[in-house]
């Protein structure tokens, strides 16, 4: 593989938690995005699949323990300060926790319905988004499905 195809893209996730038909919202508190109101989340490690990624930074951030359901959107931009990016959003079912921010990336993490979600301001259009998809009664998901690889090894794809 060329050594190209392997630099200048980041990845990221946004964990859709829903519980009782609210969602997960958290208000910014660090320098990029600070005061907006968001679904927590943030760069995969190389180390991680999307779905460890969600989960971590769904606890790190709200203190929200999680399982993801599926993909509800994906996020592709490339812009010449930052170059490719790929945010991939996922929607996950509360296991346990109440929200609590960090007090370091967020200051504020609750649940939210979607009357409540549309009168926050300042909220990203992304965000108002996946709120409408994410807490409709019609979403659309893309299911995990584990496989195996011919070389025996698992991999995790997901499918409508």
């Amino acid at each position: 593989i060329p050594q190209h195809y392997n630099t200048g893209y980041n990845l990221g996730v946004g964990g859709a938690v829903v519980c009782d038909d609210r969602l997960l919202l958290v208000r910014r508190a660090s320098r990029r995005g600070r005061g907006y109101w968001q679904v927590p989340g943030g760069f995969v490690e190389p180390e991680e699949t999307i779905e460890q990624a969600v989960v971590r930074e769904v606890q790190e951030e709200a203190g929200v323990t999680a399982e993801v359901e599926g993909v509800i959107g994906l996020r592709n931009r490339y812009d010449a300060d930052i170059g490719n990016s790929m945010y991939i959003v996922l929607l996950l079912k509360s296991a346990s926790g109440e929200p609590c921010p960090d007090l370091h990336e967020v200051d504020r993490a609750a649940y939210f319905t979607l009357g409540e979600i549309d009168e926050l301001d300042p909220i990203p259009a992304i965000n108002r988004e996946i709120a409408h998809r994410v807490l409709a009664n019609d979403r659309k998901l893309l299911f995990p499905q584990t496989l195996v690889h011919l070389n025996g090894k698992a991999f995790t794809l997901f499918i409508g």
